[in-house]
């Protein structure tokens, strides 16, 4: 066995291996892949490998990533770096390719600084731990010493149902954001939200958003909240997006959510997933999820079940 660095010539080979082997439950398509992986600046080349086969096959490969957006006002990963995914085709496990990829992932991430090794949860990540569907996958990496902190779900709502645009107490109001809100839009989060969440918005407009994938809670002029909306429309592909093949018809994204502390207690979280829900009806789409949470019984009052859940899982590298 080879092992190489990862490159974006394989792109197609590593699609059709994960398919493979992961496709019936999490069905990737090239183009999610290159978003996530290829042009993620945190992906860590010098942790991500390749593993082939004396054919030239590929038989399994890591995806590691590190913090290294350092011109940004966050920063991510409490000092850890990230193992995206790693994925061994059947006929080639039991040899130890799967550990000999981990091993030089984690040696490569601790080279680096790096003082824990999380499961999932990138920026731009696949999963946000270790799916439940994968039981086989929280033993193995239990046993090279990854320790389980606790569990989050993806929520399913496939009833077509919604309650129409709400009514917001004390002179708030709700509508989707426009190109002109962009500042307004992440002053809020910066002074709310400073962590992933402002990330994930400024990113938002780097990468082509014009607005409507936000529905902005609005007091005067001010933002004091949001609910993210996301469809196949989308100029990127969301997170709970990410498994649309998996759904007939049109899958969109309720989340994430969030309310400035002031005005929490008003009702206003509730209120303005309600109009998430109706947006997205609007424009034809009823299968909704609600990815890496654990509001379970928040969202149950609107329909939402557990689809899926995970394992959020680190490791101590110090060791």
């Amino acid at each position: 066995m080879k092992f190489i660095p990862l490159h974006e010539d394989w792109l197609a080979s590593m699609c059709e291996l994960w398919n493979r082997e992961l496709g019936g439950l999490f069905p990737m398509r090239e183009q999610l892949m290159r978003q996530n992986t290829f042009q993620d600046q945190n992906m860590y080349v010098e942790g991500s490998r390749l593993a082939v086969d004396d054919e030239g096959r590929l038989a399994g490969f890591v995806i590691a990533k590190l913090w290294r957006e350092r011109q940004r006002e966050m920063t991510l990963g409490d000092g850890g770096g990230w193992i995206q995914a790693i994925v061994v085709r059947s006929d080639a496990r039991g040899q130890g390719v799967g550990s000999s990829l981990l091993e030089q992932a984690e040696r490569a991430l601790q080279e680096a600084g790096a003082k824990l090794a999380y499961v999932g949860r990138d920026p731009w990540h696949y999963f946000p731990g270790i799916p439940h569907e994968l039981p086989e996958a929280k033993a193995w990496f239990a046993r090279r010493g990854y320790e389980v902190v606790y569990d989050v779900y993806d929520l399913v709502n496939r009833s077509g149902k919604h309650e129409g645009r709400q009514q917001y107490a004390e002179g708030a109001y709700a509508r989707l954001l426009e190109a002109k809100d962009r500042e307004e839009m992440l002053r809020f989060f910066k002074r709310c939200f400073p962590g992933r969440w402002l990330y994930e918005a400024e990113t938002y407009w780097e990468r082509g958003g014009e607005g409507r994938e936000f529905v902005g809670l609005f007091k005067g002029e001010e933002m004091i909240g949001f609910c993210r909306v996301n469809d196949d429309k989308s100029p990127l592909i969301a997170q709970n997006t990410y498994w649309a093949p998996l759904f007939d018809g049109p899958l969109g994204g309720i989340g994430p959510l969030g309310v400035d502390d002031r005005f929490r207690g008003k009702g206003y979280g509730l209120a303005i997933v309600k109009d998430g829900v109706a947006e997205l009806a609007g424009r034809g789409v009823n299968n909704l999820v609600i990815d890496w949470t654990g509001l379970i019984d928040f969202y149950a009052k609107l329909g939402f079940t557990v689809w899926k859940g995970y394992d959020l899982a680190k490791k101590d590298l110090k060791q």
